[in-house]
């Protein structure tokens, strides 16, 4: 698990991804807290990298962005996938690609943007025709960006997962406290045993006299009564 993150880091943090533009300020107030323990929070957050970077998303439709694909590929060997990886990186077109396994074998899927379907036919004709004879199968899935029921919505992710981190690091905790008394237990019981003083080997009263008569009449019955003389 990563790095805990304190009640008010995480607040911080949950705030950011609803809204990135609010200044520490406007931060302070929300949570009722300093402006100076804001500023510190949200620096962390970044040279730690909890926040990669800060970024507007765009309203795709004002761009003129009406169409998306989700391309898988399959190829012949991954030496391959690394050349289309390459592409895929250098290409303005895909916003998103990664290497996985899934859908019929595909090795890596490829999210793009594109006005229409025209210009993702010219995209996946570009692509086919870069690697031809490379690629055993590319399949792809479209979507109208107004049919887009959910963009992007990571504050609910990071709600959630900053609630996972929380319980795993309190039941940490709760291990490590356990772990504490008990040794604290064993360390008392120690030191309780240094104090206490040896105690000496004392015998039952009486014990010596019955181990004698015991003795002599083990001797009587051996070698009989003893003779006068």
């Amino acid at each position: 698990m990563s790095s805990s993150l304190s009640s008010k880091e995480r607040a911080v943090f949950l705030e950011l991804s609803k809204n990135a533009r609010l200044s520490d300020r406007e931060l302070a107030q929300r949570l009722k807290t300093s402006q100076p323990t804001v500023t510190r929070i949200r620096s962390r957050l970044l040279q730690e990298q909890f926040i990669d970077r800060f970024m507007a998303l765009p309203n795709l439709q004002k761009l003129g962005l009406h169409f998306q694909a989700i391309t898988f590929i399959k190829a012949h060997s991954p030496a391959t996938i690394k050349k289309v990886v390459q592409w895929v990186q250098e290409n303005p077109s895909v916003v998103f690609a990664g290497e996985g396994e899934g859908i019929r074998m595909a090795q890596l899927m490829v999210h793009s943007l594109h006005g229409d379907f025209s210009e993702y036919t010219a995209f996946s004709k570009e692509l086919k025709e870069k690697f031809a004879g490379q690629l055993m199968d590319v399949d792809s899935f479209y979507l109208d960006s107004k049919s887009i029921s959910k963009f992007y919505h990571w504050h609910s992710v990071i709600e959630e997962r900053l609630k996972k981190l929380k319980e795993f690091n309190d039941a940490q905790a709760k291990k490590l406290s356990r772990r504490e008394r008990l040794s604290m237990a064993l360390q008392n019981l120690s030191q309780l045993k240094e104090r206490i003083p040896a105690m000496p080997k004392v015998g039952l009263p009486g014990a010596g006299k019955e181990a004698k008569e015991k003795e002599d009449a083990l001797a009587l019955e051996r070698d009989g009564p003893p003779k006068s003389e």
